[in-house]
């Protein structure tokens, strides 16, 4: 929650300061002009959601494993442990005590399969000075961070596993092991990601001369650009747009589905904190 609200104010202020650094720039009233390329739905964008039919398995494995051995399991579940191992927070053995992390496991998926989706339909958004080399490098760039979702999403599978096969056979070393592991990998491969493309797709540095560089002007869409970093659209109908600056998507909030989007991530951390308790 701390670095949401600084991570807001940092954007917030500098909006603010950009606003006024141009409001003192000359403008030139030119014609805006937008490319589409009819064929860029025609490629393979991303990778299938099928593959989270995998995760979705392993957990309906686990949870199936979890009702069999039951009776095995002891009175009190464990919910939460330190770092130095020891328990901070049980619950009295019930069933949905037991199967609680299968559901919150089912939840993050079920995002996971939405971010790939918004991945494949995000906004296309081309040069008009090269379209046909940017929408190459888009494909890319969408099918990179496609993968790198479905891989998280797996990690975060196993990750759950273990920690529910704790339960039946406790081993804390492998389990802090494993709890340390995969959110280190999983925010390495998105620093790995960030730094070998730039936001939609092409190398970060460019090295054209100045020359060779495009002189036209990006679109102008500050309106829909509420607090810089939040858009709002409605004349546009899509559901999620590249980022105005660093790397990934964000919703349009003016599509009532986005809205339920943000509701259901509420509702799943509201879930995971309360089943915890």
């Amino acid at each position: 929650m701390i670095f949401i609200v600084y991570w807001s104010a940092l954007h917030i202020l500098f909006h603010f300061k950009m606003k006024k650094i141009k409001g003192t720039l000359t403008t030139v009233e030119t014609p805006q002009r937008v490319k589409i390329d009819t064929t860029f739905r025609q490629n393979k964008l991303t990778y299938s959601n099928y593959w989270f039919l995998i995760h979705i398995a392993i957990i309906v494995a686990i949870a199936i494993i979890s009702i069999l051995n039951y009776k095995a399991l002891p009175n009190i579940i464990p919910m939460k442990y330190d770092f130095q191992g020891n328990v901070t927070s049980s619950v009295p053995k019930t069933y949905l005590s037991v199967l609680a992390i299968n559901l919150v496991q089912l939840g993050i998926i079920g995002l996971m399969m939405l971010v790939n989706w918004s991945i494949k339909t995000s906004k296309q958004q081309l040069t008009t000075s090269n379209p046909a080399k940017f929408a190459a490098e888009n494909i890319q760039f969408r099918r990179k961070w496609s993968l790198f979702t479905i891989i998280t999403g797996f990690l975060l599978t196993i990750l759950f596993a273990f920690i529910q096969i704790n339960m039946f056979v406790p081993n804390l070393v492998l389990l802090t092991a494993i709890s340390f592991i995969t959110p280190v990998a999983i925010v390495l491969g998105a620093i790995l990601l960030s730094l070998t493309g730039r936001q939609g797709g092409g190398k970060i540095r460019n090295h054209q001369e100045d020359r060779e560089r495009s002189k036209e002007q990006p679109v102008n869409d500050d309106e829909y650009w509420k607090l810089g970093f939040i858009y709002f659209n409605a004349n546009d109908p899509s559901f999620t747009v590249e980022k105005r600056y660093g790397i990934g998507w964000t919703i349009n909030f003016a599509r009532p589905l986005s809205w339920v989007l943000l509701l259901f991530i509420i509702a799943i951390v509201v879930i995971s904190i309360v089943l915890s308790q």
